[in-house]
Parts: C-alpha cells; structure tokens; sequence
C-alpha cells in the first residue's frame, strides 16, 4: 500500500495509486484496491458470479422496490463493527440476501421481504474431524421447510497459524441431516482436493439459514485441529453406521426394480429401521425378489424381519406382510418375498422391526 501525508492527513478524501482516503467524521478510513487471484477452483468462480448479478440486478429494479430495501435495511438498526457503528443499506441488503438465496438455488428476488427471518446457531453432540472423517452427529432440527444447513470454511485469522486454511469457501448446502448426521468429508476433499491432515486446523462457520430470505446474521464458529479418531465432545471412536442404500445394490432384475433402499442396522440390539420400495415388471408372476449387493459393513451377517408392507396409491394401499432377508456371508444379496396379504406388482415397507439370523 502506498501512503502520503496528503491522504491520510489534511480532511483529504479521494485516490491516489490504490489507495483510496474516505472521510467519515473526525477519522480517516484508508483502503487499498484489491484484486481476485488469477487462481480460482470452480467454486470460487461460481460464487464470484452469483455475487455479480446480485450487484447488477440492484440496478435493474424500481424506484419503489428500491424503497422497500431501504426501508427493510433501515429496521434492522446498526450493528457493530471493528471500525465502529455502521448501517446496513438497502443495496448492500438486496446483494447479501440475493446471493445467499442464489446460493441455495433459489432465483433473484426484487421486492424485499416482509420480514428477515435470520439465520441461526446449530447444536451437535459429537463432531469427528480426522483425515477420514468430517462427521456432525446428532444435529438439532430444523425449523421450518426452508432451512437449509449452510457450512463454509474460513481462513484462519492470523498468518502465523500455518494450518488455516487462506481463503472463504463454501463447503455444502445440506437441505436436511440424515437422521441428525452431517457428514461433510467428500464435500471437503471435492473443494480442496485433498483429506485433512493430522495437525490441520479446519475454521468452519455452521449455522441454519432460511433459504427463502437469505439472511445470514447468526452463525457457529468452529476451529479445532484434525486429530486421529476422537470425536471433540466424548471418547468415542468413530464408527461408520450399518446402512444399505441404492448406490450398495444392484438395483435391477430381470423379474423385479428396486425403486428406494434405505436399510440402517442399529448397533447393539438387532434392530432394522428402513424403507424399501419394490416393482415387479410387466408379466412377472414371481411373489419373491433378489438383488444383489456390492459388499457391506461387518455389521450385517445374516438378518431376517417380518414386516408391514402396503400397495402404491394405484393398488388402493392393499396391506400385505413381507421377509426381507439381508445376506452378507457366502451369499451376497438381499431378499423380499411375500408372505400374507393381498399381493401387489408395486409395494413398500417401512418401519422398525426386529431381526434374527
């Protein structure tokens, strides 16, 4: 930066270089031009561009919708900053809630909002960050149909700290938790290209964002070091859960489709807790259907579960029971064959149910 007495003294206001002297009362704010890297990932110039055409579409509204985020900007009062008290504009307001909205895959918006609905503060039990995992678990729910989980990394905030991370990146959007878990590890080795490592301080901000408003006031700070596999929050070691779902099986036969598979073993009791929707094809006759899998966790050996089962809507939700039989010692493949009940070419089961071998 270049500085000369004639900008930062002397009630001077304008540029000179790429320095910038604004003044604001009795003091003197100094500011340089910055300018992007020549170096960006993906991510980075997808964000710069969403930041773009909220800056532009400020411009392309009316006098009136103008108004109302003035309006709006003028009740959210001042807030403090490191330079002092200063108040949100109707322009800055239009572009932070547009590009968060663009961010969750929602379009532009030119009237401002009856009302901000901020973002919030998240609550978790366990958190795991080692070079395998980035695993939340047990995450509070959200509020309402429109929050999103919103997760960025930030850098670190001091250059002396040689693991932090040099630049703001949105991790992932997560539009709900599976069953309270946020596993966030491949969203990480996608925008960074490579895993933690032992000793790597990750600065996350977390925190529930309404996706229709956009609003980002209210986030969690986290910053802790990868570390071998102790969660921060307790001693356990981190253990994947017993799960199938569609990317675990060979989804086709020649008889039968599997259209949803979501299959969760719990640990301790032998308990199951899935949903599974199964289709014969046109012409089948076959009450029984297999699908092979592609190997799963050691938890599953053998498992068997009676269960409810029910038609589609266009079988008038006929109730049936079926067998669905897990196998994952010499045979690989999963069963489900129909025990009672009206039969239907097109069902699905649902529920909690006991498992025996």
């Amino acid at each position: 930066m270049k500085i000369l007495p004639s900008i930062g003294f002397n009630d001077f206001s304008g540029s000179a270089g790429n320095v910038t002297a604004r003044k604001v009362g009795d003091k003197t704010y100094l500011s340089s031009r910055t300018k992007h890297a020549r170096t960006k990932t993906p991510s980075q110039a997808a964000t710069r561009c969403r930041f773009t055409d909220a800056t532009r579409g400020y411009a392309n509204i009316t006098e009136e919708q103008r108004q109302g985020w003035i309006s709006l900007a003028f009740r959210l009062g001042r807030y403090f900053t490191s330079s002092g008290y200063v108040t949100m504009t109707g322009h800055n307001l239009f572009v932070a809630i547009n590009s968060y909205r663009q961010l969750c895959g929602k379009p532009l918006i030119a009237d401002a909002p009856p009302e901000i609905k901020p973002s919030r503060y998240i609550r978790w039990r366990d958190l795991w960050i080692t070079p395998e995992h980035i695993v939340f678990t047990h995450v509070g729910i959200r509020e309402s149909p429109s929050e999103v989980l919103l997760i960025e990394t930030y850098p670190s905030p001091s250059p002396g700290i040689k693991n932090g991370w040099s630049r703001t990146v949105i991790l992932t959007v997560c539009p709900e938790t599976d069953w309270g878990d946020v596993d966030i590890t491949e969203a990480f080795i996608q925008k960074y290209g490579a895993p933690l490592t032992i000793g790597q301080t990750l600065y996350m901000k977390v925190s529930w964002l309404d996706s229709e408003c956009g609003y980002l006031s209210a986030f969690t700070h986290i910053a802790f070091p990868a570390c071998e596999n102790t969660p921060y929050g307790s001693d356990l070691e981190y253990t994947p859960r017993a799960r199938i779902t569609m990317k675990d099986i060979v989804p086709e036969t020649e008889f039968s489709v599997c259209e949803a598979m979501d299959y969760e073993l719990s640990p301790g009791s032998k308990i199951t807790s899935n949903s599974i929707t199964i289709r014969h094809r046109e012409g089948s006759t076959k009450i029984n259907c297999t699908f092979l899998h592609h190997g799963l966790p050691e938890a599953f050996i053998v498992e068997r579960s009676y269960q409810y089962a029910r038609g589609t809507a266009e079988n008038n939700y006929f109730i049936q029971c079926v067998n669905v039989i897990v196998l994952n010692n010499s045979s690989k493949n999963i069963s489900i064959g129909r025990c009672a009940g009206i039969f239907t070419s097109h069902f699905e089961t649902f529920g909690t149910y006991y498992t025996t071998t």
